[in-house]
């Protein structure tokens, strides 16, 4: 019997002898949390990662085959160095003439700020966001505390910020060994730190204003405000005699960095250094606070308004009301301030020299026989256009979430059917783009006429109609998925948004197969008001989106509800 169970001893401790001390670590319950945010941000991470380096190939390709002399590339640098408008935008220019000044001013200056807003998203979403939702108290129910928990969602996001710069550094060493670029792989690896680092900072911001707020939505409000602030501060900086202030704004220190010419890595010190401190805070707050609480905590008692809680369509006004708001005020000031750019562009065209603008305008509008403010002003339409379609896909991720935490039931006992409550949702969309398309337009109209440009307001009331084609189409896929897979409703929205820019982008720098252009909604588009709409293409696209809607809602009439 002795033997029997020794025997049986000896087998049980085979079964389950220790793991690997590395291996074991990474299965340990300790670091669920890390896995399970690294697993679920793995997708943004590196898909937002090959949008960064293709921006990069796009813009460096791109400038050595428009300005493959050295005097061309003096004459772009002798226009645009000055350009007060531009400073503002990308910062302050060095050694513009070469690739690598102009990948510093053109490609940092905006892969930094994409940087930062993806980056605080993402940390607003997996903090605040999920202890919203009441996921975080189920987390805390295992053998964890609040502080290792934040720590825990540091660690994930942490990992996939990692993989983010492996994979950025990868491309950009890639583009550097491109013929005529000849980046060192040295600098390419700084250039691509340099780039991450902004994400690295605003992804702390992102953490510590979700301490700070009890909801997802004001800690990402709190945190753009640091995000515009810091903006204003470098663009005040690049603009006036105050250069002192890119000393005191994160964004300054990356600009004073300078990868590629003249690096500055000392500048990597009070960035990384800021980013340690807010992760430190953000931990040291989630421990001393209790679950669902913040530091500026909600009143508990508030005196019940129920205005505009009489129908599906009024109660999404009230609850996305702000949003939408938010969303127009936004495209609104960014027409306004790059229509006032207009002139400051046109002076910086006529300075240049043709060659190489000619050049440029002809991968986007196949003539050469447009004025420099249409093009300038076709390609603000075009980004406020894929700015509009980014927010249908998250207006229908609020659909689609307001399904998943159940709200959708509230109406639905009540003699309420769903094609109202889907069909005021879509409609409020709706409503929202098309002011936004019509905002757009007259943005831009002031800005550029208080700079007395010339352009007049009904071809810039026809670009901004030319805009709703894109905008209908992305809202009539995201309701088709919403009645079909209503779990990928805002996946589907981005991606069509992402790879329509991505083309676009693609196209920009080189020759593409018309089979792959076509696929691009705003390849699809022309660039109004430089080229005249297609009013053909864009009632096809509205038609399709149209019917897409239809579908959607008649899928999700006879299709049950789905939670997360």
């Amino acid at each position: 019997m002795y033997g029997i169970q020794g025997s049986h001893m000896d087998t049980s401790s085979k079964k389950h002898a220790p793991l690997p001390i590395n291996f074991q670590y990474f299965r340990s319950p300790r670091t669920v949390i890390a896995r399970f945010v690294a697993k679920r941000t793995l997708k943004s991470a590196v898909v937002t990662a090959f949008i960064f380096g293709v921006y990069f190939a796009s813009k460096t390709i791109g400038f050595v085959k428009a300005y493959p002399t050295v005097v061309g590339r003096e004459k772009f640098a002798h226009s645009f160095g000055n350009n007060t408008g531009m400073n503002a935008l990308l910062g302050t220019p060095h050694n513009l003439g070469t690739i690598s000044g102009y990948a510093n001013w053109n490609v940092l200056g905006v892969v930094t700020i994409m940087g930062a807003i993806w980056a605080l998203l993402l940390a607003t979403r997996y903090f605040r966001g999920e202890e919203e939702a009441g996921r975080t108290d189920l987390l805390l129910t295992g053998h964890t505390t609040a502080s290792r928990a934040a720590f825990s969602t540091l660690v994930g996001l942490s990992a996939d910020l990692l993989l983010f710069f492996v994979i950025v550094a990868v491309l950009f060493i890639g583009v550097g060994k491109y013929q005529g670029i000849g980046f060192t792989t040295g600098s390419s690896l700084f250039f691509a730190l340099a780039s991450v680092a902004s994400a690295a900072f605003f992804l702390a911001v992102g953490a510590i204003t979700s301490q700070l707020m009890p909801t997802r939505t004001r800690a990402t409000t709190v945190g753009v405000v640091v995000f515009g602030l810091s903006f204003i501060l470098r663009a005040a900086a690049d603009t006036t005699n105050a250069h002192w202030l890119l000393n005191i704004t994160p964004l300054g220190w990356i600009e004073k960095l300078q990868p590629l010419v003249g690096s500055q890595p000392i500048w990597l010190l009070p960035t990384f250094a800021s980013t340690f401190v807010l992760f430190a805070l953000a931990v040291w707050i989630a421990s001393q606070r209790d679950v669902g609480d913040s530091v500026f905590a909600d009143r508990n008692t508030a005196k019940p308004r129920t205005g505009l809680l009489r129908s599906p369509f009024l109660t999404a006004l009230r609850l996305t009301g702000a949003q939408s708001v938010g969303w127009l005020t936004a495209i609104t000031a960014m027409a306004y301030l790059y229509g006032s750019l207009t002139k400051s562009v046109i002076q910086a065209f006529n300075g240049e020299g043709k060659g190489g603008v000619h050049k440029v305008l002809k991968h986007l509008t196949s003539s050469g026989n447009v004025s420099f403010a249409t093009i300038f002003l076709g390609a603000i339409f075009l980004l406020l256009m894929a700015a509009v379609m980014g927010y249908v896909a998250s207006a229908m991720g609020k659909v689609r979430g307001d399904e998943a935490d159940g709200y959708v039931d509230n109406f639905l006992v009540q003699p309420v059917s769903r094609y109202r409550w889907l069909g005021g949702r879509v409609l409020l969309v709706t409503i929202v783009g098309l002011l936004a398309c019509l905002l757009a337009s007259l943005g831009i109209w002031a800005g550029e006429a208080s700079q007395h440009v010339g352009i007049p307001i009904h071809e810039l009331l026809e670009a901004g109609a030319n805009m709703t084609a894109p905008i209908l189409f992305t809202l009539g896929a995201t309701t088709l998925v919403m009645g079909i897979a209503p779990r990928f409703t805002s996946l589907v929205g981005y991606c069509v948004l992402g790879w329509s820019f991505l083309v676009t982008l693609l196209a920009s720098g080189g020759n593409l197969s018309h089979w792959i252009l076509d696929t691009s909604l705003l390849h699809q588009t022309t660039l109004a008001p430089a080229v005249a709409p297609n009013w053909s293409v864009n009632t096809w696209m509205i038609a399709i989106g149209l019917g897409l809607c239809a579908i959607g809602m008649l899928a999700f009439q006879n299709r049950d509800l789905e939670s997360d």
